[in-house]
């Protein structure tokens, strides 16, 4: 079934279903305050959906979002990528990005609840393995490890703790060894994303703490023996 709803200790109604035209602004609106000030100053990832969802890697199938009480809190949104290959075609892959919660419903579990939903389908769906950019502790309860593993690098060819890998199928990623190749529909237009967010309520710009943390976060090479 595309829909998944179940109840909370509170009674509340709490749904998973496919995303549909009529979400659209309000699911922007909802990861644009998820991600407001937290990476960078301001945020780009509102404009990111908006902008993947026409793209020819967009997986509409894989995109859901999140209800509470029927008002939409939450959202994930998935990619076709790929394993390059020196010596063999490449091996695809899907990855999701982003993935978020209205902060004020953040740390009570929507996320987990989202995204294992979300790998469930994908599963069922018969796509092979995720790869994402996030941090190790965070998604290792459901599974994914570092891309490291199964020899896969960025394009760049190092071993990043922050790329990390989930198989679908039994022996996914097995024997693979390349570099991820993210789709280019994650790539931001800064121009096109300041444009975009002016059909947003205002907010304040800052610099945090978070934003330094992230950067430093992003470069640490995985050094672990697998």
């Amino acid at each position: 079934p595309q829909i998944c709803s179940y109840r909370n200790k509170k009674n509340m109604l709490i749904t998973i279903r496919r995303e549909a035209e009529q979400d659209y602004f309000t699911a922007e609106n909802c990861c644009r305050n998820a991600f407001w000030n937290v990476y960078t100053q301001g945020c780009y990832e509102h404009f990111l959906i908006h902008s993947m969802r026409t793209h020819k890697d967009f997986i509409p199938e894989l995109s859901f979002v999140l209800e509470y009480g029927k008002k939409i809190i939450g959202g994930i949104f998935y990619t076709r990528s790929n394993i390059t290959r020196s010596d063999s075609p490449p091996v695809p892959a899907i990855t999701f990005a982003p993935v978020f919660i209205e902060p004020k419903f953040q740390r009570q579990g929507f996320g987990k609840k989202l995204i294992l939903h979300s790998i469930q389908k994908a599963r069922q769906l018969g796509y092979s393995a995720i790869l994402i950019l996030g941090c190790p502790k965070k998604y290792a309860p459901y599974g994914f490890c570092g891309a490291k593993k199964y020899r896969i690098s960025m394009p760049d060819g190092l071993y990043y703790q922050s790329l990390l890998a989930l198989p679908l199928q039994e022996n996914a990623l097995s024997d693979v060894s390349g570099y991820v190749q993210f789709s280019n529909a994650v790539e931001i237009n800064n121009q096109h994303a300041e444009i975009f967010d002016e059909n947003f309520p205002s907010k304040e710009k800052r610099i945090l703490p978070s934003q330094k943390e992230f950067e430093k976060a992003c470069s640490l090479l995985d050094d672990a023996e697998y």
